[in-house]
């Protein structure tokens, strides 16, 4: 559960699909958040400070569905601190995304469900040594759950058109 000093649950963001937040639509966002496969950068308080972690993520009835072994860094600093920052955005142009501020809770995953949802969505199948690893770790696993309590987009696209992509002008590059 939620420690009482954090926002109600009537506080958290409920996108209307008309409504702009910031660029786009609550429609837009959601697409967007539905079709990118860029990792979410968490921004969150560690003990030792700030901490950025990028992270595998879902996202579905308004809220951002992730998962760690449950004696990670990340899930300790989360079930300690639980107010977040975070940024889903493209890596390459046009740039654009979605970024913002919200609440995590974490609880220990009754199997591996999320975590094999996440391989298929980012690595396409659990037919692979990545898989098998994530899989076959020795601990429970952690679902992360992030509700926004605020949130806004941004898509530099018009300004950027004409401009070739960076893996276009780079082949090979990494980005």
């Amino acid at each position: 559960m939620l420690c009482p000093r954090y926002r109600p649950l009537d506080t958290f963001v409920q996108l209307d699909s008309n409504k702009h937040y910031g660029q786009w639509s609550g429609r837009e966002i959601e697409a967007f958040l539905e079709e990118t496969r860029v990792p979410l950068r968490l921004g969150l308080q560690s003990k030792n400070g700030p901490l950025i972690v990028p992270v595998w993520f879902a996202y579905d009835t308004q809220q951002f569905w992730s998962c760690s072994p449950d004696d990670s860094l990340l899930v300790t600093a989360l079930r300690n601190q639980p107010e977040i920052a975070f940024d889903v955005s493209t890596n390459d142009l046009p740039y654009r995304g979605v970024r913002g501020r919200g609440v995590a809770q974490c609880s220990v995953a009754p199997d591996n469900s999320l975590l094999e949802k996440l391989l298929h969505r980012y690595v396409g199948n659990t037919q692979n040594a990545l898989a098998d690893t994530l899989l076959k770790r020795s601990g429970p696993e952690a679902l992360i759950e992030i509700k926004p309590t605020w949130l806004t987009s941004w898509d530099f696209s018009a300004r950027m058109e004409g401009i070739e992509t960076i893996a276009s002008r780079n082949p090979g590059a990494g980005l």
